[in-house]
C-alpha cells in the first residue's frame, strides 16, 4: 500500500496504465509499476507472476504482535491517503494485461489492455462493463513509450495528453501532463539509484513550482521499507514505515505492517501470488 497523493494519483495511474505493457522480452522478474498505483514506486517481483492480489486490513494488536483485523474499504483507504485494494494480471512475458481496483474485495473498476506484438496499443477503463475512457500509447522508433492520448469513448473526445522522457536504460524519468487544450497542467521528475529503484519523485505544477517530494528507501533485497512525502505548502512531512516483511519461496513480500506517522495508523497488508 503505497502513499496515494490524491490530487495527482489519477494522472499517475493513467500513465502507469499506459506504460506498463512496453516490454516483450522474456523475464525472470515482473514489474508492478506502470499502469498501476505503483507508477512512482515500482515493485520488482521475483519470478514469472501471473496474478498478484493486494488486500489491506486495519492492524490489531494481539499478544504483543500486530495482525490483520477488519478488511479496509475504499473509503477507509482514501481517508489515510492510501492506494486501493487491487489485483494485477500479467502475461508470461511480464506484460501487464489487466488491473482491477477493489472496494474491500468487490470490483470497482478495471483497466484492460489490448496487446499486439508484445505492445500495448490501447488501454480501456471500464466500470460495470462500460468504458469511461481509453488511452492510446505512442512509441518512438526504438520501441520506447514517449507519450499517450486519453479519450472519452462516446465521441472520441480528447481529454489529456502525456509526454514521457527516459534515461539511457529506458526508465521513465519525467512525466508531463497536458489538458485537452494542450496546456501543461504539471509534471513529475523521478530519480533512480544504481540498482534501478525509484528513490525520489518530485511533482511540479503548471507554473513549474515544486509542490511535493516523495522519497523511497529500500532494504538490501530491493524491498520498499520507508516512504517520506514532503509538502512544500505546509512544510510538513508524512512518514510511512513498512515493517515485519514476510516473504514467499520466490522472495516476494506476502505480508507486512504499514506504520503511518509513528503509529497514528497501522495497516496490515497481505499479498497473494499465482505464478506461471
Amino acid at each position: 500500500m503505497p502513499v496515494r497523493m490524491k490530487k495527482i494519483i489519477f494522472l499517475s495511474l493513467i500513465i502507469a496504465l499506459i506504460a506498463g505493457s512496453c516490454n516483450n522480452k522474456p523475464v525472470e522478474t515482473t514489474v508492478l509499476g506502470m499502469w498501476t498505483d505503483y507508477a512512482l514506486m515500482p515493485n520488482t517481483l521475483k519470478g514469472k507472476v501471473k496474478e498478484m492480489k493486494e488486500l489491506n486490513y486495519w492492524a490489531v494488536d494481539k499478544d504483543g504482535k500486530s495482525t490483520k483485523g477488519k478488511l479496509m474499504t475504499r473509503k477507509d483507504l482514501d481517508s489515510i491517503g492510501s492506494t486501493p485494494n487491487l489485483v494485477a494480471y500479467f502475461d508470461d512475458k511480464g506484460t501487464l494485461i489487466k488491473y482491477d481496483n477493489l472496494d474491500g474485495e468487490n470490483l470497482i473498476q478495471s483497466f484492460i489492455g489490448t496487446i499486439e506484438n508484445g505492445k500495448c496499443v490501447r488501454w480501456d477503463n471500464k466500470v460495470s462493463d462500460s468504458s469511461t475512457y481509453y488511452a492510446i500509447p505512442e512509441y518512438d522508433n526504438l520501441g520506447y513509450l514517449v507519450g499517450a492520448k486519453v479519450y472519452r469513448p462516446s465521441k472520441d473526445t480528447l481529454l489529456n495528453t502525456y509526454i514521457f522522457s527516459h534515461d539511457n536504460k529506458g526508465n521513465i524519468t519525467r512525466f508531463e501532463y497536458f489538458n485537452y487544450k494542450n496546456q501543461k497542467t504539471g509534471y513529475h521528475v523521478c530519480s533512480l539509484d544504481e540498482k534501478g529503484n525509484y528513490i525520489e519523485a518530485k511533482y511540479f505544477n503548471k507554473a513549474d513550482s515544486l509542490r511535493n517530494t516523495m522519497t523511497n528507501t529500500y532494504d538490501e533485497k530491493g524491498n520498499l521499507i520507508k516512504q517520506q512525502t514532503f509538502v512544500e505548502k505546509t512544510k510538513s512531512t508524512t512518514i510511512w514505515d513498512y515493517k515485519d516483511l514476510k516473504l514467499d519461496d520466490h522472495g516476494n513480500v506476502i505480508e507486512y505492517l504499514t506504520d503511518i506517522e509513528n503509529g497514528k495508523y497501522k495497516v496490515f497488508v497481505e499479498r497473494s501470488f499465482i505464478y506461471y
